[in-house]
Order: structure tokens, then C-alpha cells, then sequence
């Protein structure tokens, strides 16, 4: 199994290159438009989002898989599956070696078979796998287990609802009508970008396993975020060798106030290895506008050495690496 395990990353890591920007999430939000009846799930990343897309390897075992997904606290039945233990998810993805979307033409050219790598709206239900790298996938149906009508038909907790995409910018958001999820509105919720992998081949291995786990907006998978409040202003920093979502050695940089218009503070836990990593600022231009070693458990940086009002993305960033190491935006008012 761990063979498979190394064969699937290596040959990943070969078909496709990913922007590491792309994935640093910077926010995360689920807002409620009242006047529709919708939720509009949001991220926002430190590059483009929906940017960066599998390239195609031509079979559905090892297929790539690349999600933009939000654990939530909703209980298996309001998304339309039955009564069962897990993690659903919102699961924005791209995978061009397959289409589990039977149902919609998401590029609109009259081909319904063809759309896998057009990102596009699942819900998921997620259970912890140490078989994977990434520690999750997705959970295996039973005979027993009930699923929406819109499932694809493949093995395990998935639906294809067809939900409203739209990406541009730094930004990725789903549309999804409170009808379609039992009118819920009070839950919680986080961020992650991933790598998933199809397989089925090996029986030791989840059908959809995730993989490599790029950003945990949380930085702990703790799901702090409800509705309508998206303040996401504490930047957890894995600073372990461990992959996925273990977190082993979690160091946290609280940055407050965010918006500010005098100063913005960073303090740093106690355990932090000061003098290894620094602070960068950017404008959404891309052009630095502030650089500072993280030398003391408490920093201060005038609004005035970053510039005008508007909003900037603050990176922590390893400095003999050159490594982003996290992100966040920071709102100057």
C-alpha cells in the first residue's frame, strides 16, 4: 500500500503543477442573501483562485483531484443522505479525467459527459482515513445507504447538485439555495484546499482520498466559523515536517486590529522561532510594499509604512526558503 501511496504522489506531482498561491487561503466566509433564500459559500486565496487545474493523465485510477472545500457541522440529512456519522462538506472541484456531473453541461457545448474540469459543486461527507496521506476521504456507501437523486453513481457519499459557480480574482464562491439543505443557517464551518486522488484499483484505499492538504483556513480543522460571521483574523503556521492535517507543532500570529487605519499588531506564541521568518505585505498589484523579520513576540506596523487605504495580503514567509508559509488579508481603512 505504501508503494501505491508514493507512486500516486510522484506521478501527481508529474501531470499537473500547482500554484502554491492558488491554494493559501486567506479568508473564508458563508454569507446569507435573506432576499434569494441562499447561501454564498466564499474563499479567497492569496493568488487566483480556480487558476490552477489538473492536467489530464487519461485514466480514472490516479485521476487528480482539486478541491476548494468547506467542513461544515450539518448533519448528514440535510444535504439529502442518509443518517450517518461524518463530515459534510461543500466540495468545489476540477478533474478532467472524469465527469461526475450527469446531470448539467457546465461549459455549455451540449456534451453532458465532458465538464469535469470546469469547477463545479459537491457535497461530500468526509471521514478520518490514516491510509491517506492527507488523513481524510471520502466515506464508502453501503447497500443500505441512501443518497440524493442527483449522486453520480459511484461508491461512496457524493452528490452533484449543480449548484451556481463563480471564480475571478482571489475568490471562489458556490450559490446554494437553503431549500437544498434543509433551510439550515446556523453552522459551522471552515476552509480547506486539497489534492484528491481516484482510486480503484486498490482495495486497501478510499475511492476519493485526499492526498496533500495545501491550507486549513482554521489552521486545526476546528470549524470556529458560523454564518454570517467570517472574521478570520488569526494565522496558524504548521511549522512540523508532517503532511496533512496533523499539524503536529501548530504556531499561531494573531493579527489584529484587521480592518485597521493606525497600526496593524502580530503577536506571536510563545514557542514561535523568532529570526527564521519575516513579514511581507503586498498590494493586490502584487508589489511588496512592506518586508520585516519576525524578531519579537510583539510587532507593531504604522498603517503608514504599508500604504492607502485598501486591501493588502500579508504573507509569513521563511526566509531561507523564500517559502510562504501563510497568509492573510489585511484591510486598511
Amino acid at each position: 500500500m505504501r508503494i501505491r501511496t508514493i507512486s500516486i504522489i510522484i506521478t501527481l506531482l508529474a501531470v499537473f503543477a500547482v500554484t502554491a498561491q492558488d491554494f493559501s487561503i486567506t479568508d473564508v466566509h458563508v454569507k446569507k442573501d435573506h432576499e434569494l433564500n441562499q447561501l454564498i459559500f466564499t474563499m479567497e486565496v492569496a493568488g487566483n483562485a480556480g487558476d490552477s487545474i489538473p492536467v489530464a493523465i487519461g485514466n480514472l485510477d490516479g485521476a487528480p483531484v482539486l478541491g476548494y472545500v468547506f467542513p461544515t457541522s450539518l448533519n448528514s440529512e440535510d444535504v439529502g443522505f442518509d443518517a450517518t456519522a461524518g463530515i459534510v462538506a461543500m466540495a468545489i472541484t476540477s478533474h478532467p479525467d472524469f465527469d461526475d456531473t450527469p446531470l448539467w453541461d457546465e461549459n455549455m457545448d451540449m456534451d453532458y459527459a465532458n465538464d469535469g474540469v470546469v469547477w463545479h459543486a459537491h457535497w461530500v461527507l468526509l471521514v478520518d482515513d490514516p491510509s491517506v496521506p492527507g488523513g481524510l476521504s471520502v466515506k464508502a456507501t453501503t447497500a443500505a445507504s441512501v443518497l440524493p437523486p442527483t449522486n453520480p453513481g459511484m461508491p461512496m457519499y457524493m452528490d452533484s447538485p449543480g449548484f451556481q459557480i463563480t471564480w475571478s480574482g482571489n475568490r471562489i464562491s458556490c450559490v446554494v439555495p437553503l431549500t437544498r439543505m434543509n433551510n439550515q443557517d446556523n453552522f459551522n464551518y471552515d476552509g480547506v484546499t486539497a489534492l484528491m486522488n481516484v482510486n480503484i484499483s486498490d482495495s486497501a484505499l478510499p475511492t476519493l482520498g485526499v492526498y496533500e492538504v495545501y491550507s486549513v483556513a482554521s489552521g486545526n480543522l476546528s470549524l470556529p466559523y458560523t454564518v454570517g460571521n467570517h472574521s478570520c483574523d488569526t494565522l496558524f503556521l504548521d511549522i512540523s515536517s508532517a503532511g496533512g492535517l496533523g499539524l503536529i507543532n501548530p504556531e499561531k500570529i494573531t493579527i489584529y486590529p484587521n480592518p485597521t487605519s493606525t497600526e496593524v499588531h502580530l503577536d506571536v506564541s510563545a514557542t514561535f522561532s523568532l529570526g527564521i521568518y519575516e513579514i511581507q505585505i503586498f498590494n493586490l498589484g502584487g508589489t511588496l510594499v512592506y518586508q520585516g523579520m519576525i524578531d519579537s513576540t510583539s510587532i507593531a506596523i504604522p498603517v503608514t509604512s504599508i500604504g492607502a487605504s485598501g486591501t493588502y495580503i500579508l504573507n509569513v514567509v521563511e526566509s531561507s526558503s523564500s517559502e510562504v508559509r501563510g497568509s492573510k488579508k489585511l484591510v486598511l481603512n
